[in-house]
């Protein structure tokens, strides 16, 4: 890579796109631009003139023209990044009509600390109305929608290099991309890849919803089943090089649900039947047919086409993940309560229990790294524990806080927004005796000290019960009232008496929570992979340390947490994230239903 000289280096890969990509050019030149930036284009093979019109171009930015033999997305990247003079590298897709103010938002966050920057990709108006765009506008909505709800919080899936920023240094420190994984030309994972080392260096990563660059959408509906059948292999191929992502890119696409089984069925069925259904599917969404029952034949048809590469691709390797154990504690208090009582843990056996784990080897997590691994960002210590307390009693800052400070570990307290600084008020009818409750103040010195501060609704409902605007009010609040508060939006909410179902595990997605806490024994204990339904060990007053201990080490009382992307779209094209635009499948794939290349949309 050169010598620093400009601010941004746009690169832009393209292949045989030559009006699609002269038209990006033209948005990136009217960009405003208050540093210097250079726009650096390679041509990955095209025949279609694309190179010698960028020679004709007279543009107000600096143009530095690239050329090379069809070897892929990847190669094509770095070989513009090797030419690059900027401090921060901007990838771009060919087909990407930016925003005037794209490059201030990216500068933005960039100079804030970022090391890497997405940000939103919505459908170029003058994109054809098809089935496929349509399901490409769904798609970037929900998208936006989420992260914002989120925070902007990113997962894996969330990165995608038709809008990418990173410091140059950053990306020379993980080495580029792989291009093995798109040698010929074919579409390989390179992103996917290139985004899970990035986050495994601990880079620090940023959504910037007001970076905005409309995809003019002109893909095929046989390129786009062709890109699906790469797909497969490609993920074959990533499940072997990074373990932790084989398990979320089969939950991904529904591996182990009744659709999934027949789809994955369907893809061993001999190729020429796969390719006259495809071919009749693909001819009646050519013939502009966008009903529902033709939008559901065409994503099972790409779906089948993926399971297809997935085969020929030697199939995803599915990592079975770590053993984690989250432990719910309500009390560190010594008391004699009909009702508290069996929830407290006195203070004495408390320390003995936290001492005894850690001679045992366990490591004590934080809820970051949760969140990280279940969004397949990084992978967890073993005989690792997460420690969780419900309820917010003030007697946590006496009992538990002092020994965990000193001792260096996290824990994570869920709160009952509506009585901070009050007493637990849905025990009393019960009669139990009044115990003061965090408040507003407190909390925020327990975030100082690095607590998580979670929600655990706003009046400790039940929840299964609770009509409509019940539920939505005792999921919302809890979020609002901590953000009055000066602390940020909960990122985790413990179900009070641990009661959840479909419903109540929809409005907490719903609400902008990214995990939710449940208890081992309350109520049927859910697969590890839902992420709304984390299960817990509930400690009590009988709780003896040899008994702690025990039940750690039994097998029923352990989970297997599997990382997942955090995006699992929710329309109907089945889940996924976008593919570059540009690529073409390799000029001999073998035998997918449909040859051709696609601007991929997996989404949802």
């Amino acid at each position: 890579m050169n010598s620093t000289t400009c601010m941004f280096s746009i690169i832009v890969p393209t292949f045989d796109r030559r009006d699609v990509v002269l038209g990006s050019i033209q948005s990136i030149a009217a960009a405003e631009r208050p540093w210097p930036c250079e726009l650096i284009v390679v041509v990955d093979g095209s025949t279609d003139g694309t190179y010698e019109a960028l020679c004709d171009l007279e543009l107000s930015i600096p143009l530095v023209r690239l050329r090379q033999g069809n070897t892929g997305a990847a190669a094509a990247r770095n070989c513009g990044a090797r030419a690059a003079r900027g401090r921060y590298l901007l990838f771009l897709d060919d087909d990407m009509c930016i925003d005037r103010r794209l490059l201030i938002e990216h500068e933005r966050l960039l100079a804030d600390g970022a090391d890497a920057v997405v940000g939103d990709i919505p459908l170029h108006p003058d994109s054809p109305v098809t089935l496929l765009t349509r399901g490409v506008a769904r798609w970037t909505e929900q998208r936006r929608r989420r992260l914002a709800r989120h925070g902007g919080r990113l997962g894996v899936a969330d990165f995608l290099t038709g809008q990418l920023s990173v410091r140059a240094s950053c990306f020379a420190a993980v080495h580029g991309f792989d291009e093995s994984l798109t040698a010929g030309g074919s579409f390989g994972g390179e992103d996917t890849d290139f985004f899970f080392r990035l986050l495994q260096s601990r880079t620090r990563v940023a959504y910037a919803a007001g970076a905005i660059s409309h995809q003019r959408y002109v893909v095929s509906p046989a390129q786009n089943i062709a890109q699906w059948w790469q797909a497969g292999c490609a993920d074959a191929r990533l499940s072997r090089k990074h373990r932790a992502i084989g398990s979320g890119l089969w939950d991904q696409h529904r591996g182990d649900t009744v659709t999934g089984r027949l789809v994955r069925l369907a893809a061993t069925g001999p190729p020429a039947v796969r390719r006259r259904v495809q071919s009749a599917v693909v001819r009646r969404v050519e013939d502009g047919h966008m009903d529902r029952p033709t939008e559901w034949l065409f994503a099972r048809t790409r779906d089948v086409a993926y399971w297809a590469g997935v085969r020929a691709g030697g199939g995803i390797t599915r990592h079975r993940g770590t053993d984690l154990r989250i432990l719910a504690y309500h009390a560190v208090l010594d008391i004699d309560d009909p009702v508290v009582g069996p929830y407290a843990v006195h203070p004495q056996r408390f320390e003995e229990q936290i001492i005894r784990l850690l001679a045992d080897g366990h490591t004590f997590i934080d809820a970051g790294q949760l969140l990280s691994f279940l969004d397949g960002c990084g992978a967890l210590p073993e005989r690792s524990i997460m420690l969780t307390f419900d309820d917010g009693y003030e007697s946590l800052l006496q009992h538990a806080a002092p020994l965990l400070a000193r001792l260096a570990i996290p824990a994570v307290v869920c709160v009952v927004t509506g009585q901070l600084g009050g007493h637990n008020a849905w025990d009393e009818s019960r009669g139990a005796t009044r115990q003061s409750l965090l408040n507003g103040a407190q909390l925020r010195a327990l975030s100082r000290d690095g607590w998580e501060i979670a929600a655990h609704s706003h009046t400790h409902a039940h929840l299964r019960s609770a009509d409509g605007r019940q539920l939505t009010g005792e999921l919302a609040r809890p979020r609002a009232d901590l953000a009055a508060l000066g602390l940020p939006p909960p990122r985790l909410i413990a179900y009070p008496y641990g009661e959840h179902d479909f419903r109540v595990r929809h409005g907490v997605r719903q609400a902008g929570y990214s995990a939710a806490l449940a208890l081992t024994g309350r109520v049927p204990t859910p697969s590890a992979a839902n992420r709304f339904a984390l299960p817990r060990i509930e400690v009590g007053q009988e709780m003896s340390v040899s008994r702690l201990r025990e039940l750690l080490e039994r097998p029923e009382s352990r989970w297997e947490c599997r990382p997942g992307p955090m995006v699992r779209a929710a329309t109907r094209f089945g889940p996924g994230r976008l593919i570059a635009p540009w690529r073409r499948p390799a000029r001999n794939p073998p035998a997918p239903a449909l040859t051709s290349s696609t601007d991929q949309i997996r989404n949802g």
